[in-house]
């Protein structure tokens, strides 16, 4: 026969009576409660068939107080303290002892311990949002660069973080709300001196459960925040023909890389991405390339890219914002500028990619324009899974220098 057993006991404050009604009912089984931490219980078997249990409130500010004299006066009472936790002291009856109630004036009770455990529990149901709240808008005022709201598919780890911080988020709004509810029937119930209510235990259980899994997901958001991003390459070395991308040798008819420069490719079975920069007679040759799983995802990063260009906020790698013009060159859709000095920007779409290419060239040459689809194997049907391109994901990893000086 089991001696002892460990119990999920994470009861939140105004369920503190469903608390004292479940100990009640685990001491009938032949249970009573030997420790109670971090929302665990463990219970031992003992053959009493007269233990009760009591449950107060105990405000934060008065966990850590020493009161032997409240103390000396419960177990007077015929109660002894067997557990407290934060906002929680569970008192047990003394063998043989009938012990009185510990709280008889409810409005005394509510005035004293529930106003300010609840109103305690309630605003710190507020501290994840207003964190939340404040890094977003501190996000959106100091951004140096139009935000792109899509780039959280280009991580798995990153993406998956949204829906458990807003399960998250959902489970502390409502409870919040609840609370609230529940501290003006409290109150109301003290005013006119009725008893304080007690949430049943098919509730109290429920928000027992809900509470743990925010917590077990809120732990899960940490680790995926700090959890490296699979499938990143950042290579100093630019390797020849392994991304599609246009390289400066591409631009001047085949001629050497100087073997300086940038490139980065990062992303998920549902958005790729890759970005280099070479140098052509200490002009930068500059090309974004994505791999979009779906057409509206297309749509919205060839938005972004137009947007970003004509941004008075966004770095750029050319002198001040341009407003490329849409222009017909054989691909779905397309837009150019023609800068000064023979520098040219293009931005193409053709079915689920998208990419720009930057450089000293002439973009309505078909040669070109024949050389950068070759570049970004546009003649493929695109498959934005990174295991399509296995000889460029086994590329050596190599830590990149001075990358914070590009934009995606």
């Amino acid at each position: 026969m089991k001696h002892s057993k460990l119990r999920l006991f994470r009861y939140l404050a105004p369920d503190a009576k469903a608390m004292e009604a479940e100990l009640d009912r685990m001491a009938r089984l032949g249970w009573a409660l030997r420790w109670l931490h971090c929302g665990l219980a463990c219970f031992r078997r003992t053959q009493r068939r007269d233990l009760s249990y009591c449950v107060e409130l105990c405000p934060v500010n008065r966990a850590g107080e020493e009161d032997a004299g409240y103390l000396r006066l419960c177990a007077d009472a015929g109660w002894e303290l067997r557990a407290q936790s934060a906002g929680f002291r569970v008192f047990a009856s003394s063998p043989g002892a009938c012990p009185a109630p510990l709280q008889t004036d409810p409005a005394l009770d509510f005035e004293v311990n529930w106003k300010t455990v609840l109103r305690q529990a309630q605003w710190n149901f507020l501290h994840l949002p207003f964190v939340l709240a404040f890094n977003l808008l501190l996000g959106l005022f100091t951004a140096a660069r139009p935000i792109h709201w899509w780039g959280v598919f280009l991580s798995l780890p990153h993406l998956l973080l949204l829906p458990c911080l807003l399960l998250v988020l959902l489970w502390d709004t409502a409870s919040f709300l609840w609370l609230g509810a529940f501290r003006r029937r409290c109150r109301g119930a003290a005013g006119s001196g009725a008893p304080l209510p007690v949430p049943s235990r098919r509730a109290a259980r429920g928000r027992m459960l809900c509470s743990t899994l925010a917590s077990l997901l809120l732990l899960l958001s940490l680790l995926l925040t700090f959890w490296p991003s699979p499938g990143r390459i950042n290579d100093l070395v630019y390797p020849a023909d392994l991304y599609p991308v246009v390289r400066s040798g591409d631009l001047s008819g085949g001629a050497e890389d100087t073997g300086s420069g940038y490139l980065l490719w990062e992303g998920s079975p549902l958005l790729c991405h890759a970005q280099s920069l070479t140098f052509l007679a200490h002009t930068p040759v500059r090309t974004d390339y994505y791999l979009c799983r779906w057409d509206w995802l297309a749509d919205a990063v060839r938005d972004s890219l137009l947007a970003e260009e004509q941004s008075e906020n966004a770095p750029h790698f050319h002198a001040a914002p341009i407003h490329p013009e849409p222009i017909e060159l054989g691909f779905d859709r397309s837009w150019l500028y023609i800068g000064p000095d023979g520098w040219q920007s293009l931005l193409l779409v053709e079915g689920n990619v998208v990419a720009s290419v930057e450089g000293p060239a002439d973009f309505t040459d078909p040669a070109v324009l024949d050389m950068v689809r070759a570049r970004l194997e546009l003649e493929k049907s695109p498959d934005p899974a990174p295991e399509a391109r296995p000889v460029g994901m086994s590329a050596p990893v190599k830590q990149a220098q001075g990358v914070e000086g590009f934009h995606a």
